[in-house]
């Protein structure tokens, strides 16, 4: 059988603490002794009703403000939808990131409520540096509170074979992996947390995910759950179609518990009864409340952690090497605690309190007129939809990342409050001018991005294959031949800005750089292509010349300064910072002759920066002259 103590000596070299390291070895020795993970159909019954939150009746009890925290995670950056950095710094409705949004929620609940509640952060290795700089610049006040910040622990993949660490030569932090949000628990040992709340007072702790902005602190449901004096206590909604493929709340038949079954514990026999939502109908909408007390014992018992059921996923070592070494990732849900707490109970409660954003399907939904922002800052379903949100399927091989939903929204939304079904299939184009009214259906079999029709589109299904569509731009190839003297110093090429404007020289140098650039391997088609300049005589007229040859040459994003406005130090930072990935700047075109004066008799100048921000080197700048003595079009 497998040993730990491999495990266990990466995981102390690393720095873990003793109760994440103690919780993932019961994880370890739940796989190691041939458990699947497996909540089988046979062993549960479904939950066959819950307390409703709109039908509690006690009065609010503000005195219980003082003894709870409430606490946000927000540790995932959202890489299945192409982020690379924190998720909850995506922007979900205007300019507010879900931080935004998190943010202005609690200071509207300490202004309404006259105390400020304790707020906390469980952040993760990848997204604590972007989120703490975040609250700096934007909510200072909130930064500067003590304890603001707890970081999830990490866990090692293990080899699927041998179930030893696996090991990436390529990059060791793929080695690494977060052991789900059930870390909730060992973190709060490990860092201290739970103990320091407990000394100073605190006896309750809301929990939700930073991605869902309906999970706001309710006072009437806190007094709700320390009246029936629960240990821990669920909040669930009915499932609908939208829900089938999330976990359920079931009881197990053995003892009666409470317990949670998400789909990675659910066999494939048993799919269709854990889809039934007229069978199994609440499930975990992960917003939790818990005793910090009663936590504490459980934690105590064990020694340090909670054994939460084991998840199990098959992934390769390298996420985007499907031929790396295949890897065993394993994790818990926090909400499968609710099977640890004797005791423990859950309340349904309105679809409100449950907007998260898991997909680009919901991106798009939520960024669209079917949702509202209240003034507690809360997206909620505009009245106008009738109770009911759209259903939304966007093509999953299309629209699984962001950066191709930004592309085919890059017009507006379209309008969804009279929408109930949305169906995409192909490359579309959406504008605000579109109004989309019951069940609608878009085609697109062309490899081309089609236009969706402006106006109402009520009850139909598009076929928009052999639509007109905006065709490609077609480059016209110019015949043109050297011209001396275009060897670029360390400050690029300069010259008189009359030379830079005789026929085909700046053309000539462009394009001298462009086919360095793609001889190096740079993909001229991925990421973005920065273009500024301090602003003298002609830089208006070069910027258009460089973008139209950056489209010819295969450049399909541009970042240009505003009235082409850019500084050198400007251009470098938002080549080495300006993200997500998918649209990275891969390099910079720069228009100044510096000090040099400007204007028609003056001096202008060119040079290219790249991806790290800094001037071209040697080798590049080498070829882009040797490229100007050859160049014929």
């Amino acid at each position: 059988m497998a040993s730990f103590e491999p495990v266990k000596a990466k995981m102390v070299a690393e720095g873990i603490s003793p109760s994440a390291i103690a919780a993932f070895e019961s994880t370890f020795e739940s796989l190691v002794s041939g458990n699947s993970g497996m909540i089988s159909e046979s062993t549960i019954s479904p939950v066959v009703e819950l307390v409703d939150a709109t039908s509690i009746t006690s009065e609010p009890d503000t005195t219980l403000l003082s003894k709870t925290v409430v606490l946000k995670l927000n540790g995932g950056l959202g890489t299945g939808m192409g982020l690379d950095k924190a998720k909850s710094l995506l922007k979900v409705k205007g300019d507010d990131t879900f931080l935004d949004l998190t943010a202005k929620q609690v200071i509207k609940m300490r202004q309404d409520y006259g105390f400020n509640v304790k707020f906390m952060l469980m952040n993760s290795f990848s997204t604590s540096e972007d989120t703490l700089a975040f609250f700096q610049e934007k909510f200072p006040d909130l930064a500067k509170e003590e304890g603001l910040e707890m970081l999830q622990n990490k866990v090692p993949k293990l080899d699927a074979t041998t179930l030893e660490p696996a090991t990436c030569e390529s990059d060791p932090s793929n080695e690494w992996c977060p052991p789900g949000h059930g870390d909730l628990y060992a973190a709060l040992v490990g860092s201290g947390s739970l103990d320091s709340l407990l000394a100073d007072g605190y006896k309750y702790m809301f929990v939700s995910n930073s991605d869902n902005l309906g999970a706001t602190l309710d006072l009437k449901i806190l007094t709700h759950f320390a009246g029936v004096d629960a240990p821990f206590m669920m909040e669930c909604c009915e499932r609908t179609e939208n829900d089938k493929k999330g976990g359920h709340l079931a009881v197990r038949k053995e003892d009666g518990q409470l317990i949670l079954r998400e789909s990675a514990m659910c066999a494939d026999e048993d799919e269709p009864a854990f889809q039934d939502i007229t069978k199994h109908r609440f499930f975990n909408t992960n917003n939790l409340w818990v005793r910090l007390d009663k936590l504490k014992e459980i934690v105590d018992k064990f020694g340090g952690f909670i054994p939460l059921p084991m998840i199990k996923n098959k992934k390769t070592v390298d996420p985007k090497d499907d031929s790396s070494t295949k890897v065993v990732q394993l994790e818990t849900a926090m909400g499968a605690a609710i099977e640890c707490f004797e005791g423990a109970t859950a309340i349904v409660v309105p679809r409100t309190r449950f907007a998260p954003v898991k997909k680009c399907n919901d991106l798009f939904l939520l960024r669209s007129d079917a949702y509202m922002i209240t003034p507690d800052h809360r997206p909620v379903l505009n009245p106008a939809c009738g109770g009911s949100a759209p259903i939304i399927n966007l093509d999953s091989k299309k629209y699984k990342l962001v950066g191709p939903l930004e592309e085919a929204i890059t017009g507006g939304i379209p309008s969804l409050v009279k929408c109930e079904r949305l169906t995409v299939k192909g490359l579309v184009r959406m504008s605000s001018k579109t109004s989309f009214v019951g069940t609608v259906s878009i085609v697109n079999s062309s490899n081309e991005a089609k236009l969706v029709p402006a106006g109402e589109l009520k009850n139909v299904d598009l076929d928009l294959t052999n639509a007109p569509g905006l065709g490609p731009l077609k480059a016209d190839v110019v015949i043109s031949g050297p011209i001396s003297g275009q060897k670029p110093g360390t400050s690029g090429l300069r010259k008189k800005t009359k030379e830079f404007m005789v026929e085909h020289y700046l053309n000539n140098f462009v394009q001298a750089t462009f086919d360095a650039l793609v001889a190096t391997g740079t993909d001229l088609s991925e990421g973005s292509l920065v273009i500024g300049g301090d602003g003298r005589y002609f830089n208006d007229v070069a910027i258009q010349t460089i973008i139209k040859m950056g489209v010819a040459n295969g450049v399909k994003r541009f970042w240009i300064g505003q009235d082409g406005l850019l500084s050198t130090p400007a251009v470098s930072a938002i080549i080495r910072e300006r993200g997500p990935a998918w649209q990275k700047a891969f390099g910079a075109f720069i228009l100044t002759a510096s000090h040099n004066p400007g204007g028609p008799d003056e001096d202008f100048g060119i040079k290219y920066n790249v991806e790290n921000g800094g001037p071209a080197v040697e080798k590049l700048t080498d070829a882009i002259y040797e490229n100007t003595t050859t160049i014929k079009n």
